[in-house]
């Protein structure tokens, strides 16, 4: 088992004032440390990003409590997991995540996209068209949200070079597949910045959707990749499936090509877990942060995979369901 150096964060004294000031000077004090903290802690603030197919796209954007440094907080974008059938972008648990990471010093956005698959009642012979749609427009929505950062990027006060991309289930698939699109010139790229690349992409239980065969970067190298997925998830596959030159090839596979090419990634691989691995993004917002500091900031180009085992792990009952168990009839 390989292990990486943890790099702590460095904490902060409060300011304390005290008697010696006028009443005067600590009301006008304290009227100025709130117009300071309303420009660095809006948690969150709302803002809509793209209307499509007549869809207002929102995004929530919490923000670091400490002065930014010169070249802008790192961002790191979240698309949330539900089937591309549901979910939403404030659940109660993930927020509590994006205030953590805020709390370190990230810009935490977290992202509206379109339901593709909302209302699919069964798994027919159909279901690999409608899920190519349903990836499609929900990388084409991220990408919107990118764009919109970018644009607004002094205003949010963000590193447009340190913008990360992270998602559970089917919130990772779109994150992988963004990336995979950028490297592979798709046309819906065309939406973000010219040279514009991610810093990063983190996913909880992802995969990727090719027509062409085995995962190829063919333009260019993939982003410093994070891969969190259970050796027993029937949901968002942890192997491949692939027919003919269609097929959708889980975290394992993703990471045998990043190993071929020498692209740096980490993978934890946790053995007797299913697809519960996905609702595990507050637990691991310490790695996340580690991730970000050794593979983006220090640039590190590290390969790791990780055997990750519990003994006294329990999988959750839902975690082994498949895709015919998700998109069916409501009796």
């Amino acid at each position: 088992m390989n292990a990486i150096n943890t790099i702590n964060n460095c904490n902060f004294a409060p300011l304390y004032i005290y008697d010696a000031i006028s009443m005067k000077k600590i009301l006008f004090f304290s009227i100025a440390c709130c117009i300071f903290m309303g420009l660095y802690a809006q948690n969150p603030v709302t803002e809509e990003f793209a209307v499509r197919d007549t869809n207002h796209m929102l995004l929530d954007v919490y923000s670091p409590k400490v002065k930014a440094p010169e070249a802008g907080y790192p961002c790191l974008m979240f698309v949330f997991g539900g089937g591309f059938m549901s979910g939403s972008r404030d659940t109660e648990k993930e927020v509590q995540a994006f205030k953590q990471l805020a709390e370190k010093g990230y810009v935490v956005v977290s992202i509206d996209y379109r339901l593709g698959l909302k209302g699919l009642q069964t798994v027919d012979l159909s279901f690999i068209k409608k899920l190519e749609y349903a990836v499609r427009i929900a990388v084409e929505d991220l990408y919107s949200a990118t764009a919109y950062l970018c644009k607004n990027a002094d205003r949010f006060h963000i590193n447009t070079k340190e913008i990360l991309i992270s998602g559970c289930s089917a919130g990772a698939i779109t994150v992988l597949q963004a990336d995979y699109f950028l490297q592979n010139h798709n046309e819906i790229t065309q939406i973000l910045p010219e040279n514009f690349r991610y810093a990063g992409v983190i996913s909880f239980a992802g995969a990727i959707y090719s027509m062409e065969g085995k995962v190829k970067y063919k333009y260019g190298n993939p982003a410093p990749t994070l891969f969190l997925h259970g050796d027993q998830d029937r949901l968002v596959t942890h192997k491949k499936i692939v027919f003919a030159n269609i097929g959708f090839y889980g975290s394992p596979s993703i990471v045998k090509r990043f190993e071929k090419f020498n692209y740096p990634y980490y993978f934890r691989y946790l053995e007797n877990h299913g697809h519960e691995v996905a609702a595990q993004f507050v637990e691991n917002v310490e790695l996340i942060d580690e991730f970000y500091r050794v593979w983006v900031k220090e640039g590190k180009k590290m390969q790791i995979t990780e055997n990750w085992y519990d003994p006294d792990y329990v999988p959750a009952k839902w975690g082994t369901m498949r895709p015919r168990d998700l998109y069916k009839k409501e009796k």
